[in-house]
């Protein structure tokens, strides 16, 4: 017996929400490692060159952190 399937549905569609969990869980850690590395950038840059970007040592990550929220 030949079975049809539509192409809009899936044979199995429990596999959908599990890939999307695992592709936002990637996508997030793909994003922590960005936010680290430009943070450990700007961490090695003096505080004269901070300064004049408006940022102070204290700011960076929280500044590089904001940097890379998308907006609501």
């Amino acid at each position: 017996m030949t079975m049809i399937v539509s192409p809009r549905e899936s044979p199995a569609p429990t596999i959908r929400p599990a890939i999307w969990t695992i592709a936002r869980g990637v996508t997030w850690v793909r994003q922590q490692l960005r936010v680290r590395r430009d943070a450990a950038k700007l961490l090695a840059l003096s505080d004269h060159l901070l300064a004049d970007m408006g940022v102070r040592r204290d700011q960076v990550r929280h500044a590089v952190h904001d940097g890379y929220r998308t907006p609501r």
